[in-house]
Formats: structure tokens, C-alpha cells, sequence
């Protein structure tokens, strides 16, 4: 143990406790006798607003995201130069929140001679913005008008053209879709997913499908969850006529419409499933994982203001002795360290200290390479750097905090289908010479933006696509050992629908786990 050659520490501090008191009493005897406080009363916490003078406390540095805009910059008035008396404020801890692109899904057109007919659904991408119009272009140079779903065109002419639809949503975003139709001519319809009902009837051949059912991001609130979406009948002539919704606690519930709401009893995660009933006896069953999580206790605020009483003799005097008895205290301990003449320096705890050791004792060989490679798009060369920077972040964490992050590799447009951008896209406009993992400043790019929610989705050639994604499959067949929290039910998931390798850091520990169709096909211990 080093040790350290005790300093006058005690006479350090009695310096301090006198210079903090110089400071502190004439602000207390200001707040006796100033007129425009009133004795007793207490400071409101919160945003303080019209402020008569600019805080002379160092302001943080914020790093803005800018938009394209375009505009004059505003005359700057002047700060006044008379002196103002200080305010006192209380600052808020604000977060911004970047709102999800809308949802828009439609149909396969419905074609009669010239007349084509489109169903579909458009839901904002929250529960905080609207869907302010759907602009429809029929690409035959009519002029693109504002319409709901469903909607029908008679073209003037037999052809192939191109149909584009784009949902506008109140916050500024859009995001559109294209489709190709032949009118007026014999079209192959593509194989449909469900299975139709071929009776007929005397009439045309109509297709039968199971309700569509989006939900949207869960609001969690201590224990109470609140789920909310859209629920569309599939076909015309039936309705919606139940939501049902099990809590996975051994409560289910049934209304007859979204938002559902339920007050869960203990902590923990939960797989929720959410089905919806239509007329004719179809349903759509969606799941979604929560985690409902112990809130820290919240400090109790000690009010600012005078003390309860007004003389501010006594308040001198109480506020004396305990600086004289403060003195004593420290001088005493400062002469019984003399006499042992030496002490140990003390252990400051660290909240997260990078895991020390060799590292990648156990990192996979090429053969295990080759081998979790095989049957993907995705080559040992790319994978390797993956793992080698899911190490480094497990080791060494990020600002002094353990961090974890998920990576899926490989099949990225069909990965791209089964997930949706949550937060903004910082690889998004650069060259694909720029987002190689192999680059050692992508890499570090990365360990930069593990912080963020979502997984990053890297191609099979090693091209970084996108960080902060939202991965939308369904988990129900998901079967992963106990411990295990959502970002590893999600990875599983993917994998088990595409043709993708996907890397998890855990959070707590340190581990890395490799899956593959949906189980873990290798562990690495960070």
C-alpha cells in the first residue's frame, strides 16, 4: 500500500469552512431584511421564466442537430448594462426526443378494366403527432391529390404505371410507398399469404383476410403499462369486434378497442400478447416484451428561503458555533494524524472499472468463423472485426459506465423489413468507403454511438447501414435461457427470420453472445 506524507489538511479545510462563511452570511442577512421577499415563504421549483438577467454560472456545451432551413437571422438586442440583482433558478433536466417516421402500409391493387382500386392503413409513427394528409399520384400525369384509404382511379388509358402514395405526418416527416399496376389488360395476381375463400357465389371471387392490428411504442409509467395502436378490419363487409390482451401475469383482458391499460404488481419482464377478433371470425395475434423496472427514490428537495426565525443575531450566532465546533473537530483529527505521522490513501469506488487481463482469450478461431458463417451472406473477414469491437465495448464500457449493444449482421434488406429506425440515423449520407468495419475509425464511430438505443445492422460486405434501429419481429417462439433481457430476445428473433448473425453485450457482466437462428451459437467472456 503507497503511503502518503500527511499534509495540514485540517488547516485547509478550517480556510475553507471561513471563506464559504464570508460568502454565505451577507446573503443571509440580505434575505432577512430585503422587501421583496416575504419571511417565511418558499422558492417554487421549476422553469424559471422572464428572467430580468442573464445566470453567470458556466453554460454546458450542447451539441444542436441542424435542419436544413432557410431565413433571415433576427435582429439581436443589446443587454442591458445596469446592474440587475441576482436571480435564483432551478433548472429542469429536459431530453429531446426524436419522433419515429409514420407507418404506411397498403394492399395489393384491386384492378377492373381501367379502374384500380387500393386499401392500406397509415398510422402516425407516435402517440404525439397526427397524420396531416396522404398525397396520391396515379403516374398518369394527373395532379397528385390528398385522399384516405381506400381510394380508386378509372385511367383514361390501357398501360403499366407507377402508383405513389406518401403519408405526411404533423411533426414535418414522411415517408411513401410504390407500387406498379397494369390496368386494362390480363394481370397474374402474386400467390396471396392468406388463404382465400375460391366459394362462389354468383359474383366475383372476393379474398378473406385477418384483421391488421400496429402497435405502438408502450407508455410505462411506474407499474401501469398503456398499449395503443390501430386496429383495421381485412376485408370490406366485416368488423372489428374484440381486442383481447394477456398481461403474462395471469390477467387477460378484453375491450372492445385499443388503448388497453393494466397496473402490474411486481418488477420484471413481461411478454404481452395482444390479439384482435373481427366478424367473421379471423384474428391477428401480435407480442410485444416490458420491462418494468424499480424506480430509484427521488431525493427530497429542502426548500430554499429565510430561517424560520427573523433576528439575525441568532442566526449569527448559531451559525458561529458551528464553525468554532466544526474548527475543533477538524484541528483534533489533524493532530492525531501528526502522531502517527503516516496514513493510507483512501480507495475512491468507481462506478465501472474496464475488466482487466488478456484480452480475447476465448475469441472465436477461424474455423468457429467459418463455421457461424456458413449459409449466410456474410464472410469470417467481417464478422471478426464485429466481434473484436462488441469486446472492446464490453471491456472497456463508456465514460466510466458499463454499456451493452447489439449488432446483426448480414441479410440486410430483409432485416431492414422486419425493423423500423428509432432514433436518428448517424451513418445515414456517407460514401460506403466511410461506414467499413474494417476502418478503424468506423469502429471507433461505433463505441461512440453504443449508447443509443436499437441495434447497429451492418451488411454482409462489412458496410455499417445504420445504428439505433428498432427491431419489429415477432418473439413468441424465442426460447433463450433464464437472465436473459429484451435485447437478446429481439437478436434472437431476427436471426430467426432472416439469414442474419447477430452479436449481443450485455450490460451486466460483460458477455457476448453470438446467435444464429435463433439460438446462441457461441458465448465470449470480455
Amino acid at each position: 500500500m503507497r503511503q502518503v506524507r500527511d499534509t495540514p489538511s485540517g488547516i485547509r479545510l478550517i480556510i475553507a469552512v471561513i471563506c464559504i462563511t464570508i460568502l454565505i452570511l451577507p446573503g443571509g442577512v440580505l434575505a432577512e431584511t430585503s422587501e421583496n421577499i416575504t419571511p417565511g415563504a418558499g422558492v417554487t421549483t421549476g422553469i424559471v421564466s422572464n428572467l430580468t438577467s442573464s445566470p453567470t454560472a458556466p453554460v454546458p456545451t450542447v451539441f444542436p442537430v441542424y435542419e436544413n432551413t432557410t431565413g433571415t437571422v433576427p435582429n439581436v438586442t443589446s443587454v442591458p448594462t445596469t446592474p440587475v440583482p441576482p436571480v435564483f433558478m432551478v433548472w429542469e433536466n429536459t431530453t429531446t426526443t426524436v419522433t419515429p417516421p409514420p407507418l404506411l402500409i397498403f394492399d395489393t391493387p384491386v384492378i377492373e378494366n381501367l379502374t384500380c382500386t387500393l386499401y392500406g392503413i397509415v398510422d402516425p409513427g407516435s402517440a404525439n403527432v397526427t397524420i396531416t394528409g396522404i398525397l396520391w399520384d396515379w403516374g398518369d400525369s394527373q395532379t397528385p391529390e390528398l385522399h384516405e384509404f381506400p381510394h380508386s382511379h378509372v385511367y383514361s388509358s390501357p398501360g403499366t404505371y407507377t402508383v405513389s402514395i406518401t403519408a405526411r405526418q404533423s411533426d414535418g416527416q414522411n415517408v411513401a410507398g410504390i407500387t406498379s399496376i397494369s390496368v386494362g389488360q390480363p394481370v397474374i395476381p402474386p400467390t396471396p399469404s392468406e388463404t382465400p375463400d375460391t366459394t362462389v357465389t354468383g359474383g366475383p371471387v372476393t379474398m378473406i383476410r385477418a384483421p391488421v392490428l400496429t402497435l405502438l411504442e408502450p407508455v410505462i409509467d411506474k407499474t401501469t403499462v398503456t398499449l395503443n395502436g390501430n386496429l383495421y378490419a381485412g376485408s370490406p363487409g366485416v368488423t372489428i369486434e374484440s381486442v383481447s390482451v394477456d398481461w403474462n401475469d395471469g390477467t387477460i383482458t378484453r375491450s372492445a378497442d385499443l388503448p388497453a391499460d393494466h397496473q402490474y404488481s411486481g418488477y420484471g419482464i413481461y411478454t404481452v400478447t395482444i390479439s384482435g377478433y373481427q366478424s367473421d371470425g379471423q384474428s391477428t395475434t401480435r407480442r410485444i416484451a416490458l420491462e418494468i423496472k424499480r424506480e430509484a427514490p427521488v431525493p427530497t428537495t429542502v426548500p430554499l428561503g429565510p430561517p424560520p426565525n427573523n433576528d439575525s443575531t441568532v442566526y449569527l450566532i448559531i451559525l458561529t458555533t458551528a464553525i468554532i465546533v466544526m474548527a475543533i473537530v477538524i484541528v483534533g483529527q489533524w493532530i492525531m494524524q501528526q502522531k502517527r505521522g503516516s496514513r493510507q490513501e483512501p480507495a475512491v469506488p468507481k462506478a465501472f472499472s474496464p475488466r482487466a487481463g488478456p484480452q480475447g482469450a476465448n475469441l472465436p478461431s477461424p474455423e468457429d468463423l467459418s463455421a457461424i458463417c456458413s449459409g449466410t451472406d456474410v464472410t469470417p473477414g467481417v464478422l471478426d472485426p464485429v466481434i473484436k469491437v462488441a469486446v472492446e465495448i464490453a471491456r472497456e464500457g463508456r465514460e466510466g459506465q458499463a454499456i451493452g449493444t447489439s449488432f446483426v449482421v448480414g441479410d440486410t434488406e430483409n432485416v431492414l423489413k422486419h425493423s423500423k429506425q428509432f432514433v436518428l440515423n448517424p451513418f445515414h449520407g456517407h460514401h460506403e468507403t466511410e461506414r467499413q468495419i474494417t476502418d478503424v475509425g468506423t469502429r471507433g464511430n461505433i463505441k461512440e454511438f453504443a449508447q443509443l438505443d436499437g441495434a447497429f445492422l451492418i451488411t454482409g460486405k462489412g458496410v455499417v447501414e445504420a445504428a439505433g434501429r428498432c427491431i419489429t419481429v415477432d418473439m413468441s417462439q424465442v426460447k433463450l435461457p433464464g437472465g436473459l433481457g429484451s435485447r437478446h430476445s429481439s437478436v434472437a428473433g431476427i436471426t430467426q427470420v432472416t439469414k442474419s448473425i447477430g452479436i449481443v453485450v450485455s450490460q451486466s457482466g460483460g458477455l457476448i453472445s453470438i446467435f444464429r437462428n435463433g439460438k446462441i451459437v457461441y458465448t465470449i467472456m470480455s
